[in-house]
């Protein structure tokens, strides 16, 4: 019986046990605070949160050049003009959505939404300047609304103001779950 060759049972009970401990340190790393899949989507909320605020910024930029290459080349422009004003709304809304949805903007249709995003046109009335509300509502923003320490919201919102021949922003913020 020496000369029987195998495993023995103390060999086969300590690779199981090795093999449990292996699974149970790789299961740890993906899962949890601080897992790898946890890290991942922090980072792909923080990648879309990059991009929303660029975009943002890129349509208050653009307007903004808009209006005063307008307010310095044509004689007596102005922004809080009705006409004027809707083009510039479509101006931003086109940074934001699609060109074809950012031209259904009209003094009828107020908002338009795609792709997470919804932008609102208010025009200049006698009380308000006009202005243009961009929202954007992602639920990758909501990882942790268990979490009494969270840290991510579910939306982002910016505004632009009309004057006469400028343009005044409000920076995006960030909505904070409650």
């Amino acid at each position: 019986m020496k000369n029987q060759k195998g495993i023995t049972l103390i060999a086969l009970v300590v690779t199981i046990v090795v093999l449990l401990i292996l699974a149970g340190t790789s299961i740890a790393m993906l899962g949890g605070d601080n897992g790898i899949i946890t890290n991942a989507q922090e980072a792909a909320a923080a990648n879309t949160e990059g991009e929303v605020i660029d975009k943002m910024n890129v349509a208050y930029n653009t307007v903004k050049a808009n209006i005063i290459t307008k307010s310095s080349t044509i004689m007596n422009w102005d922004a809080t003009n009705a006409d004027n004003e809707l083009e510039l709304a479509k101006t931003i809304a086109g940074e934001i959505v699609s060109k074809e949805k950012a031209n259904t903007l009209t003094k009828e249709i107020k908002t338009i939404s795609e792709n997470g995003y919804t932008v609102t046109y208010a025009p200049t009335n006698g009380v308000t300047k006009g202005k243009v509300t961009i929202e954007y509502t992602d639920a990758t923003f909501n990882l942790d609304a268990e979490k009494t320490e969270n840290k991510h919201y579910p939306k982002i919102t910016c505004t632009i103001e009309f004057s006469s021949d400028d343009a005044t922003y409000t920076a995006p913020t960030r909505h904070v779950n409650q």
